[in-house]
């Protein structure tokens, strides 16, 4: 009976693997696949060549920064070690450990290497190319995704990233793949509970990446909702959504518990950011001594244990302030928002290391470069943003819910241009229908000199008499 059952389902993956390569085979699915493979080449070479160009080691003897901490804390994983920083030596949840489990389980592979992290991000980030194709196809059709993947792969902030031992390109391509799958489910009137499943568990998975992911949840719910027209189905999939992730993320909120001796749900360094945005003396910006009084306060505690209770305590002082000084608030909007948005040049100053006499070549041109490609694009996005105001209901507005809800969510915080990456491929998505948009307004337009326009027959005047002259 077992060898019977056995050779069923060999059968039935058979039958599936010829039904699937039936369906690549066809012309149309060909054509994607072709357009797929050309943009990720795109995407891969120039990436290689600017890390070629302009690499960041994390260990080079550069101030202590994000990139040591993912890199070190990879490496104490691959090694058995645990998730501890490599800056005390202790268990943490300074940040969220999906990132540096990924680069622990190719360290493992590959071996401990900072060319292993270069070549994670680069083809991450040339991945998140070939997936913004899918998700513009599955919103404008072919030409949407082939215009949004090739801004994209031609980014110069983007391309930039791909120096740097960061969350922020995995995290940016899981946000693209759910992106995809969010249009895939509201196409269909019953997504199915598999469908939702997965984007449940790819939510839950961008949250241990970095603690941004929960917003996805807001940002599915708000597009299935105006997309279908049924807040009812909206609602009921985004709660669905929101406990899968949450029974994905709460194994990690166990273990803080237990290593950390508090309760931290994601990270401690939400604490730390919640307060930096919102006090007294905030500016809007990063300012590295905010809530160090605080921090000062547990110093008879050892690094884990003050690590979770300061940031606790910050994320209460946070939002007490945010409570009872609403007109501050209001005006740190403003400049939250500049800080956001106000160059996309931030990764050079990443990648170059002042303290030890490290440069990027040519910095300002590379800047002027960067720079102009990206308000190019904002502005192409604002262009884009015409054709879907005129049909009120098209899928076009996934993007521009995910950087509305993105925005605000950060405007909680602190804000630095580093934090706008994860919505490029949103404005590439607005600004490549704003090309498609054009180019059709150009085609459709008469071409060749107009017809001369034919004058109105004379009528006849009469004479006093009442005839015809």
């Amino acid at each position: 009976m077992d060898r019977l059952s056995a050779a069923l389902d060999r059968q039935r993956l058979k039958s599936r693997l010829a039904e699937l390569a039936a369906r690549l085979n066809e012309p149309a699915n060909r054509s994607h696949l072709i357009w797929m493979l050309v943009i990720f080449v795109v995407a891969l070479t120039l990436r290689s060549l600017w890390v070629a160009y302009a690499p960041a080691e994390p260990f080079d003897g550069r101030r202590l920064d994000d990139t040591q901490f993912y890199y070190g804390s990879a490496v104490t994983l691959a090694r058995g070690d645990g998730y501890i920083s490599p800056w005390t030596g202790m268990a943490t949840a300074q940040w969220p450990p999906g990132f540096s489990l990924l680069l622990a389980g190719l360290f493992k592979v590959f071996g401990v290497h900072v060319s292993v992290a270069w070549g994670t991000t680069i083809v991450l980030s040339a991945l998140t190319c070939a997936a913004l194709y899918v998700a513009g196809n599955l919103i404008g059709g072919k030409k949407l995704g082939i215009g949004a993947g090739l801004l994209l792969a031609f980014f110069p902030g983007h391309i930039f990233f791909s120096s740097l031992v960061l969350s922020e390109t995995l995290f940016t391509f899981l946000v693209v793949v759910i992106m995809a799958l969010v249009l895939l489910a509201a196409r269909k009137s019953d997504a199915g509970p598999v469908r939702i499943i997965l984007i449940g568990v790819m939510v839950g998975a961008a949250a241990l990446v970095r603690g941004q992911g929960l917003f996805l949840i807001v940002v599915a719910g708000l597009f299935w909702w105006l997309y279908t027209r049924d807040w009812e189905r909206a609602l009921q999939w985004a709660t669905a959504v929101g406990l899968i992730a949450v029974v994905v993320i709460i194994p990690w909120s166990v273990r803080n518990y237990f290593a950390m001796k508090n309760f931290v749900f994601l990270s401690t360094n939400d604490g730390g950011n919640l307060y930096m945005g919102n006090w007294q003396g905030a500016s809007g910006g990063f300012q590295f001594d905010a809530g160090q009084w605080i921090v000062e306060q547990f110093d008879d505690r050892p690094p884990n244990e003050q690590e979770a209770a300061s940031s606790n305590a910050m994320m209460r002082e946070g939002l007490r302030f945010m409570l009872t000084h609403p007109g501050k608030e209001v005006q740190l909007v403003g400049s939250k928002t500049r800080y956001l948005y106000e160059n996309d040049t931030e990764a050079l100053d990443w990648i170059a290391a002042e303290e030890i006499g490290k440069t990027v070549d040519n910095r300002s041109l590379w800047a002027g470069i960067a720079n102009g490609y990206y308000f190019s694009v904002l502005a192409l996005a604002g262009v884009g943003l015409v054709p879907w105001w005129r049909q009120r209901r098209g899928a076009l507005i996934l993007p521009l819910i995910l950087i509305g809800i993105f925005t605000l969510g950060q405007l909680l915080f602190f804000a630095i241009p580093r934090f706008h990456f994860p919505m490029l491929p949103s404005f590439c998505l607005l600004a490549a229908a704003g090309i498609v948009a054009g180019v059709e307004y150009v085609r459709s337009r008469p071409r060749g000199p107009k017809p001369a326009a034919v004058p109105p027959p004379r009528k006849a005047r009469r004479g006093k008499s009442g005839r015809k002259r």
